[in-house]
């Protein structure tokens, strides 16, 4: 027997294991703070990647939308060179496709030429450009019109597109 020993053996092992270091407090806090930051800032992408793919989906309908409109109109009035409407024309009368020739709807219009109220807040844009075949440069006699759509969100660009129409020999 040994005298002047506190406790049996073991004793001391038993009482480190039972309490935590303050060095592996600090190891565990930061691990938790890193595993914290990691995960808010994957939360925040994959929001905005939502966000993304739910505008390009909109802007992607709309821009659809406008091609159809666009695209079922007359080339351009007879007799007439000059890009953008006539007078007196307004978008339910548009008649040809160089009518749309500087338009922004805000909000964009649906298949009826009506305004998408619901979209408040989002805007298209179209131009129209003739261009001579052969040279590739601006021309109001061309038979060649390059149709642009741009539509954007709070005044940033979502989505784009743009087409060549050309004139039919009926037309």
């Amino acid at each position: 027997m040994t005298i002047g020993r506190r406790g049996g053996p073991g004793t001391r092992r038993r009482r480190e294991r039972g309490l935590f270091s303050f060095v592996e407090v600090l190891l565990a806090s930061l691990v938790l703070a890193l595993s914290a930051t990691a995960t808010a800032y994957w939360v925040e992408t994959v929001n905005s990647l939502s966000t993304d793919a739910d505008e390009q989906t909109i802007a992607g309908s709309v821009l659809k939308i406008a091609e159809g409109v666009i695209g079922s109109k007359a080339f351009r009035e007879k007799g007439t060179t000059t890009i953008g409407p006539e007078s007196g024309e307004t978008l339910a009368t548009y008649d040809d496709i160089d009518d749309f020739h500087g338009l922004v709807s805000s909000p964009p219009f649906d298949g009826a030429l009506q305004s998408q109220t619901p979209l408040a807040g989002w805007s298209t844009t179209v131009t129209v450009r003739g261009v001579d075949v052969m040279t590739g440069q601006a021309s109001t006699t061309s038979p060649l019109r390059i149709v642009t759509v741009s539509v954007t969100r709070n005044g940033k660009e979502v989505a784009k597109t743009a087409w060549l129409r050309a004139r039919s020999p009926f037309e």
